[in-house]
């Protein structure tokens, strides 16, 4: 059956008017005008590193304060060791008490440093790393310096050289840790710093 043709009695509708412009909505990314940035998420590498400093500093603190606090027991418990038996130990106990109290501060202050160097590299800030590797230098150096004064308890019956050399490999270590949020692309660190540009 064919459709009724367009007669007078029927004419054809009037399609006259004009276009209404297409609104764009700014919701739609597709239909946004302009350069579009897609921003991503930071990297948690420093969220993840910074609690890891927080939990490796809060045990250097237990044991400087273990340190401190019972130097002088270790070294009275020593040297009964030693008068019961003289080569038991194979070192003269006496000063061991000392040398363990300035070992306890030293790791204190190290230790203090370390968590406040975590619990900025938490916060996404880069001074909390500069901190975590001025400590590792610090620890380290201090370390050094203290087996040359006391060389009998602190070459752990391997020698000296043996005793540099694990330093060296520990603290680089524990450098390079440090220094991973540093290295991982779209890290989110700020601009704060340790050392403040005199440029202005």
């Amino acid at each position: 059956m064919e459709p009724p043709k367009w007669t007078d009695e029927n004419p054809a509708p009037d399609l006259s008017g004009s276009v209404a412009p297409q609104t764009v909505a700014m919701t739609d990314p597709y239909q946004a005008q302009g350069q579009m940035i897609f921003v991503q998420p930071p990297s948690g590498a420093a969220k993840v590193m910074g609690i890891l400093i927080i939990i490796y500093a809060s045990f250097g603190l237990l044991g400087a304060l273990a340190s401190l606090l019972g130097g002088t027991f270790f070294e009275a418990l020593l040297g009964e060791v030693a008068d019961q038996d003289p080569d038991a130990l194979g070192f003269d106990p006496a000063g061991f008490g000392q040398y363990m109290m300035i070992t306890g501060l030293i790791s204190l202050v190290t230790s203090a440093g370390t968590l406040l160097a975590g619990i900025w590299t938490m916060q996404y800030q880069k001074r909390g790393i500069q901190l975590g590797l001025a400590m590792i230098l610090a620890s380290f150096v201090l370390g050094l310096i203290l087996a040359f004064m006391y060389p009998e308890f602190s070459d752990s019956g391997f020698g000296m050289g043996a005793t540099v050399v694990m330093s060296v490999l520990g603290s680089g270590f524990c450098g390079l840790m440090v220094a991973i949020p540093m290295m991982v692309s779209n890290n989110g660190l700020d601009d704060s710093s340790l050392f403040p540009s005199k440029v202005q």
